[in-house]
């Protein structure tokens, strides 16, 4: 009995700690999405709770726990080895089920990441260890069990004490890097905004890659570290200009980015409520972005979005200083001031089959642009991009062919053609209200028969989330034949803005995930309509991808 007991007891001990490698594999995911960051990562965990502890099986090992303390006798009796295989069998079938969630951003084992993972399974280990010699013949040694519950703070633990490890590996990551940009000396273009700063990088560069040996970050690769990546492993004495995407959680994030980049023009391409829940105000959001202006050298070019209230006042303020602006708007001019300092415009802007064409206004002269790009937004989105062209030394012609050959941004308004001549919108990137009214007049646009739109909604946008979503619902019901919603939390926001206007509840249908959107879709779609996919749900905060750490 006694060998049998002993036997089991590992048994158990191992299937424990085997889950709670496999659920610390799925913490680390969440934390590497938090950008590492513990305090970030400690928000997570508060307001997903449930999602981080298996409450029923915490419920069972203090039944256990309980029957210990009133049957201490039980470790010798015959009930020991039971519960120890029972609990063995119990951690291998949570280990092997739920749905695999396919996620927007996969877990990278960079190197940080296997550091990460690697000292937090050896906290594990030595917990475990530990455990099995302290309690080996104690009867509350069953209290072992609630080991696969403490993978979570165990995470913690190891990412805090791996960080001035940490902390030192990247300060001389970037100390490599910032000598590499003295020594290139590229022309430096720095992109930031609430949003439209990737789809603006992407077009400036295919525009200048057409004259220059040009290099951009890729994706959105808009963090220190991102950043220092691609200037270490691609940047090299070939490249002209270097265009680099400058993303922000908090104040002073864009300025650290800079003193690392050194940009001479930096763009401004909009101030919004997207990350409210982070900046906590707009006044701070404006600051933050405002950081790359601040930080070019004297007289480098600093190019403001007018369409952009916000933006047009910081135009201002930074002319003031006797620094060179350049200005752009699209007509009508939605900031009132604008068209009398605006240096380049865009009117007769139109959507056609094939994209956009529209008449653009600058300094150097007027081009008819015709592009594959959908979306009024996009048309700022050229505009930026030419002024930096012109500055760079680029004709209008240069520019203007340029641009009739600029390919979609992946997942950003595509306009892709699907099985059975359904017409796909693909605007799942990160949707905020600007993009989103956008394109939902695109898809005004788009000749076709029925216009469904399909949408779990924005977020990150703070107390503006609710009205602003209630807004896209309430926009949606002009446009829209059929809406569908994924995830019945998040999008209730739309479905009151639906209902607000009385739209027919018939053509509502809420799903919980893309695979029952998928299972609509094939019997409420048919050849020549239109269907929009308007953002898609963050990992931490897709309503599936919240019970990662059960299994």
């Amino acid at each position: 009995m006694e060998m049998m007991s002993i036997i089991f007891f590992y048994f158990a001990t191992l299937t424990c700690l085997v889950r709670a490698v496999i659920r610390t594999t799925r913490g680390l995911h969440i934390l590497q999405l938090d950008g590492y960051k513990t305090g970030r990562y400690l928000k997570w965990m508060r307001q997903h709770l449930r999602n981080c502890f298996e409450t029923k099986e915490i419920l069972i090992i203090g039944g256990i726990l309980i029957l210990t303390a009133f049957y201490p006798q039980y470790s010798d009796t015959w009930l020991f080895p039971v519960l120890c295989l029972a609990w063995g069998g119990f951690q291998i079938y949570m280990s092997t089920q739920g749905k695999k969630v396919e996620a927007k951003k996969p877990l990278v084992y960079t190197a940080r990441a296997k550091r990460v993972f690697g000292l937090s399974i050896c906290l594990l280990v030595g917990i475990a260890t530990t455990l099995v010699l302290i309690a080996k013949t104690s009867p509350w040694r069953i209290a072992i069990f609630l080991f696969s519950e403490i993978t979570v703070v165990n995470l913690t633990i190891a990412n805090l004490l791996i960080y001035p490890l940490e902390r030192t590996i990247n300060g001389a990551y970037l100390l490599s890097a910032k000598k590499r940009i003295k020594t290139f000396q590229p022309k430096v273009i720095g992109i930031t905004g609430s949003y439209g700063k990737t789809s603006t990088k992407y077009i400036l560069h295919q525009i200048l890659s057409e004259k220059f040996n040009t290099l951009m970050t890729p994706d959105s690769y808009n963090t220190p570290m991102g950043i220092c990546k691609v200037i270490r492993g691609e940047l090299t004495a070939e490249h002209e200009i270097f265009i680099v995407e400058m993303g922000a959680y908090k104040r002073g994030d864009i300025r650290e980015l800079c003193n690392l980049a050194s940009p001479q023009i930096g763009i401004l391409t909009a101030v919004g409520p997207q990350h409210l829940e982070r900046f906590k105000s707009i006044e701070n959001i404006a600051k933050t972005k405002y950081e790359l202006i601040e930080s070019l050298p004297s007289g480098g070019l600093a190019i403001f979005n007018c369409d952009n209230e916000i933006c047009a006042g910081l135009a201002n303020k930074r002319e003031k200083d006797g620094n060179p602006v350049r200005r752009y708007a699209t007509e009508p001019f939605p900031v009132a001031s604008a068209s009398e300092h605006v240096e380049l415009t865009a009117t007769n802007i139109q959507h056609t089959d094939a994209g956009l064409t529209f008449t653009i206004h600058t300094s150097v002269g007027t081009a008819e642009i015709r592009t594959p790009l959908l979306g009024r937004h996009n048309v700022s989105n050229i505009l930026a991009a030419t002024a930096v062209s012109i500055e760079c030394g680029m004709t209008l012609e240069e520019i203007r062919v340029a641009i009739a050959n600029v390919v979609p941004v992946p997942h950003r308004l595509q306009l892709t053609a699907s099985e059975g001549s359904v017409t796909i919108i693909d605007d799942s990137f990160n949707s905020n209200p600007v993009g989103a009214k956008a394109a939902l007049e695109v898809l005004t646009e788009i000749q076709g028969g029925k216009k469904v739109l399909v949408t779990p909604g924005m977020v990150e946008l703070g107390e503006r989330e609710y009205e602003e979503n209630k807004r896209l619902g309430e926009h949606a019901a002009d446009v829209c034949d059929l809406v569908i919603l994924v995830g019945p939390k998040r999008t209730t926001p739309i479905l009151d803005g639906l209902k607000a206007v009385q739209y027919p509840n018939q053509q509502i249908i809420v799903a919980l995930n893309l695979e029952e959107v998928k299972q609509h879709l094939a019997t409420q779609v048919q050849a020549g309509d239109v269907v929009l996919f308007e953002n898609d749900l963050p990992d931490t905060y897709n309503e599936e991808q919240q019970s990662v750490l059960h299994q």
